[in-house]
């Protein structure tokens, strides 16, 4: 775009992107987020257009145009902007909107650091989530039971929010900007089971739910206090807990956990699921696994977030493995990849033994291979 502009002006045309003329420039930005760095490049936003960089755009890539028609129908803000912003900005603006809608005055700049607590109350705050390890190994039939959103379901069914931390009779404001989302991400996730078209939307709701709970613990968040972040950790501690024990006193097998889902042993469906609705109150769903692998440490024992298994419908799920990060050789990638295409043939976990000789194979050719690999592998 802005060699366009430059390359009109060289030519003394006049470029017919903005209906005023004018274009909105946002300047380029660097950000550090979640252990990596970020660059978001300039724009130029043409006035009465909408214009999508979908190379940069992480709305648009995640649910395509639906995606970033309904960021803007939610926030207030133009299409321009909401295919430019992260999700986390996404939020944040609909909770000014929100607020600013219900007649709550909203600070330009965010005041208010961290008061301080004790020892006694800072250990009961308990900032983090709840793991609990695996036993590495080959396991068969596996149901993984997720809370759905459990995290803004938190803030909504105790109405959590940065004014109640201290006047707790006070009706908290995030919870009411959640709530709507909450319950058009329940319609969204049905929807696109048979419209694609919702999964654009479903999509951009998915990130936002997502960011809203590590906003309230950032320091520049203008509805975030680490007091409510603990608060919503701290509940979702004593929910995956409460469950656990539910699910062993009814005789299920659970093999890992965290943060928000259970791996267990035995269909849940028919029992555990309401039950564990009826106490807690959040919605569940549920995945099943033909077969799945928990991962050894280098130790020995099980490691919290290293699995591979082939779910029912024929995918093979991953997470922490190479054929997943982004930080990992190329080569090493397409070799995970590949050996995990020919396990995927297994459908039952006994049927693994008899595709080893060929994942062996694979792993023999890459290692032969490795010394003439293209360097940018």
């Amino acid at each position: 775009m802005e060699r366009l502009v430059e390359a009109a002006k060289g030519y003394r045309l006049e470029v017919p992107l903005s209906r005023t003329g004018r274009l909105v420039t946002l300047g380029s930005r660097s950000y550090f987020s979640y252990g990596r760095m970020y660059h978001r490049s300039m724009a130029m936003i043409p006035a009465g257009r909408v214009l999508i960089d979908t190379e940069e755009s992480f709305t648009y890539r995640e649910g395509g145009l639906p995606s970033v028609l309904v960021a803007a129908r939610i926030t207030g803000l133009s299409p321009n902007l909401t295919a430019r912003i992260t999700p986390g900005t996404l939020i944040s603006s609909f909770e000014v909107y929100t607020a600013l809608s219900r007649g709550i005055a909203v600070p330009w700049l965010k005041a208010g650091a961290e008061g301080v607590k004790t020892v006694a109350a800072l250990r009961l705050a308990d900032r983090g989530g709840m793991m609990f390890q695996p036993v590495p190994g080959v396991y068969k039939r596996v149901y993984q039971v997720d809370f759905s959103s459990l995290y803004p379901s938190i803030v909504v069914k105790h109405d959590l929010s940065i004014e109640m931390v201290d006047h707790p009779e006070r009706s908290g404001s995030l919870a009411a900007c959640l709530r709507p989302l909450l319950e058009m991400r329940v319609e969204t996730k049905v929807g696109k089971k048979t419209d694609p078209a919702v999964s654009g939307m479903d999509s951009v709701l998915k990130w936002m739910l997502v960011t809203c709970f590590g906003y309230t613990g950032y320091r520049n968040a203008k509805f975030g206090r680490v007091d409510v972040h603990e608060a919503i950790t701290r509940t979702s501690h004593e929910v995956l807990v409460s469950s656990k024990e539910l699910a062993e006193a009814m005789g299920f097998r659970v093999l890992y956990g965290i943060t928000d889902c259970l791996f267990i042993q035995g269909d849940p469906r028919d029992r555990l699921m309401v039950a564990i609705e009826a106490e807690r109150g959040y919605m569940m769903e549920v995945e099943t696994f033909d077969w799945l692998v928990f991962l050894p440490k280098k130790d020995g024992t099980g490691a919290y977030t290293w699995y591979y298994g082939k779910l029912d419908d024929g995918t093979v799920k991953v997470l922490g493995i190479m054929a997943r990060r982004g930080d990992c050789p190329v080569y090493v990638q397409r070799f995970q990849q590949e050996a995990l295409a020919v396990m995927g043939r297994a459908r039952f976990s006994v049927e693994l033994r008899a595709v080893a000789p060929e994942v062996g194979a694979i792993y023999r050719r890459y290692c032969d291979g490795l010394a003439s690999a293209p360097v940018e592998d």
